[in-house]
């Protein structure tokens, strides 16, 4: 059973070759919605959207009126379109069942299989998962031999992405340094989505500001914030005993409107992050066991040299006592968090004195 990414699925549409059904899922939610497009185009006449394009989205709570109602549809021929496109969204069926509901999931993929054997090439019925969980595999090649596809579409390469933003920067008449591109790759955690919208913005001004191109500058400017650059000096701050300088750092982030708890998921996410670099102290292993890029690991390596790992496996600890505190109620989001800096830089301090 050949699973597919972005490129070989592209490579077969280029080609005009089609299948009955496409199991799609993935982190790259732009390169999917590229994809499911595609496909729409293909088989729906644009005046037809409205009825040979059914799309359902059942949000993980699939129903016996919405297996029936797919069944309806793949015997209904389309009107005036190509094939008929069905589009089921976030239907669960290839995933982990919620906890407490396994009979009801199990049932629920049993009813779902009844539908394989109506697949047919006078339709297209596409399931846009949020994930498949590999270990069905009985339950996959069922799909497989009734004539879908599984297409995981994940996030691109630093070097792809990269190139994306240059060629779309060249189609305006602008320059593109590799610092502002990686930059703003980082800080939009490699999303084509929302690097799309940044970069955008980035072009409007350079176009409007008359610059010959787009510099780190630029991107610190009119770019949403650098929180992975924050943290780093956030983490700086507290490893030097300067309490000040991480609340201020701190402040500058709540000002700039960054919700606190994607705050405090990154700085935690950071920590462990250290601990990993301490323990593997090699970019290559950094980047292959946790997945940041090439700049980031280089930057992790250096941090970690200056704390020890039993210091940074205690302020981990501190880390997540703050959380808990929030979770349980005993203290404020803000208020914990500003004691977690506070006490992990008193940890740091009899380092630094």
């Amino acid at each position: 059973m050949t699973k597919y990414n972005f490129r070989t699925i592209k490579q077969e549409i280029d080609q005009d070759i089609w299948h009955n059904a496409y199991l799609i899922y993935g982190e790259e939610k732009y390169l999917i919605k590229q994809i499911i497009d595609l496909i729409c185009e293909k088989f729906v006449e644009p005046q037809m959207q409205d009825i040979d394009l059914v799309k359902i989205s059942v949000d993980s709570k699939l129903s016996d009126g919405d297996i029936e109602y797919v069944k309806q549809e793949l015997q209904t021929p389309a009107f005036m379109s190509e094939r008929k496109v069905i589009l089921l969204e976030k239907t669960g069926v290839f995933a982990r069942a919620a906890q407490d509901q396994s009979e009801d999931h199990k049932k629920n993929q049993e009813a779902f299989s009844q539908i394989y054997s109506l697949l047919n090439s006078g339709s297209c019925l596409i399931l846009h998962e949020e994930t498949v969980d590999g270990r069905f595999k009985k339950k996959l090649q069922n799909w497989f031999e009734a004539g879908g596809v599984q297409v995981e579409i994940g996030r691109e390469e630093i070097n792809v992405l990269r190139c994306w933003l240059q060629a779309k920067a060249q189609q305006k008449k602008l320059g593109l340094t590799i610092e502002a591109a990686d930059n703003l790759i980082d800080r939009c955690e490699s999303d084509m989505t929302q690097l799309e919208q940044e970069f955008s913005k980035a072009m409007l001004y350079a176009e409007y500001a008359e610059l010959p191109g787009i510099d780190l500058a630029t991107i610190n400017l009119v770019c949403k914030s650098d929180v992975r650059g924050t943290v780093f000096d956030l983490t700086d701050a507290v490893s030097a005993g300067q309490t000040d300088q991480a609340l201020k750092l701190l402040d500058t982030l709540l000002i700039l409107k960054e919700p606190l708890p994607l705050i405090r998921f990154m700085f935690t996410r950071h920590i462990k992050q250290l601990i990993c670099a301490k323990e593997l102290g090699n970019v290559q292993l950094l980047i292959k066991q946790i997945g940041v890029y090439p700049f980031v690991a280089r930057r992790l390596l250096k941090q970690a040299r200056n704390m020890s790992l039993e210091k940074l496996e205690h302020f981990y600890r501190l880390a997540f006592e703050s959380d808990w505190k929030v979770k349980r109620g005993h203290m404020t989001d803000r208020l914990s968090f500003e004691t977690l800096l506070i006490e992990a830089s008193l940890t740091f301090a009899s380092k630094v004195r």
